[in-house]
């Protein structure tokens, strides 16, 4: 048990570390593109779509059942929709970039139930040897630092806002890899069902919050051009971390 509490540990703060590099790396973009975030916004948009097309669809069709990932596509996006509803509700959290910022930390905090539970059950297994797994691991994170970094809204309490999302949010995966250290393997059908969630809530902020109402008025070759450079930046990020 010490053993397992040890290693989560240790990998949430180089989760953390490595959110806050991602995060920092947007911070300097802010800085020389005067704080014109919107197509740093549309970029970000981009690099999720990237890891769509490029790392969580073809996983999630190759490895889990569809009948379990379209129920989990239901139900992500109808958490989505009744957070949207809920922060409608409450004028002082609906304020433009806050809105999509806390669903996408929602649909963050989904998709790192199946990732952190089964990257622990890799380890379980004897991989902990394999420190290119480790790598790929940790540093899957940066773009999500990036991502977070740009729906901040530009304050002074910018950065410590962002580093108590970070830190909640390595938290949380260091709870999920605890819980994949110590599961069971006959548990393992619930992944299905998460990852549906996973694809549903991380589209709908992807291709609504993001793309669709950020770009309404902006012009449209602009936006294919940035959203293709997202795109292609993930691209060769996943097969520099070797994913």
């Amino acid at each position: 048990m010490i053993e397992e509490i040890r290693l989560s540990s240790l990998v949430t703060l180089l989760i953390f570390g490595a959110m806050f590099l991602g995060g920092s790396s947007i911070r300097l973009m802010i800085h020389f593109l005067n704080k014109n975030s919107f197509y740093l916004q549309i970029l970000c948009g981009g690099m999720l779509t990237g890891m769509f097309a490029f790392d969580l669809l073809p996983e999630v069709f190759s490895h889990y059942q569809t009948i379990g990932i379209f129920t989990g596509i239901s139900i992500g996006i109808f958490i989505m929709i009744t957070m949207e509803v809920f922060l409608h509700n409450k004028s002082y959290l609906y304020q433009g970039d806050q809105e999509t910022l806390y669903l996408l930390f929602i649909a963050l905090i989904i998709h790192s139930i199946p990732t952190g539970v089964t990257f622990g059950i890799s380890l379980q297994q004897g991989q902990l040897i394999n420190f290119g797994l480790l790598a790929a691991f940790i540093l899957h994170h940066i773009p999500e630092g990036m991502i977070l970094m740009s729906l901040i809204p530009i304050t002074k309490m910018k950065n410590g806002l962002f580093t108590i999302f970070c830190s909640t949010l390595s938290i949380v995966i260091g709870l999920n890899i605890f819980m994949g250290l110590n599961m069971r393997w006959d548990l393992l059908k619930w992944n299905t069902v998460m990852m549906g969630m996973t694809i549903g809530t991380m589209g709908y902020v992807t291709f609504y919050e993001l793309l669709w109402k950020k770009s309404k008025n902006l012009p449209k070759g602009k936006v294919a051009f940035v959203v293709l450079l997202g795109m292609i930046g993930i691209h060769y990020f996943l097969r520099l971390i070797g994913l």
